[in-house]
């Protein structure tokens, strides 16, 4: 069963950071152009800037998931498609 890929799983973590992903982005973005906070410390700044920061690493890694390829299921029986030379 650990051998077989949870496909289950892998669409819910790239659903699940595209949407934590992107809430972050947007909200963070609103409260900085809401509250631009002129005038802060270093440390502060960078403690604002944490969570969009966060989010777009989140959704480059939903991106990351998207892109890898997804390997065949043992499971499944073959389809006629690779077997399109009649043999």
């Amino acid at each position: 069963m650990d051998d077989e890929p949870n496909y289950a799983r892998r669409l819910a973590l790239i659903l699940g950071g595209f949407m934590v992903g992107f809430t972050l982005i947007v909200v963070d973005t609103w409260t900085l152009i809401a509250n631009p906070g002129y005038g802060q410390s270093l440390f502060v700044l960078i403690l604002r800037y944490l969570p969009l920061v966060a989010g777009v690493a989140i959704m480059i890694g939903a991106f990351v998931l998207l892109r890898k390829p997804v390997e065949d299921d043992p499971g499944v029986a073959p389809d006629d498609v690779d077997n399109m030379d009649g043999a």
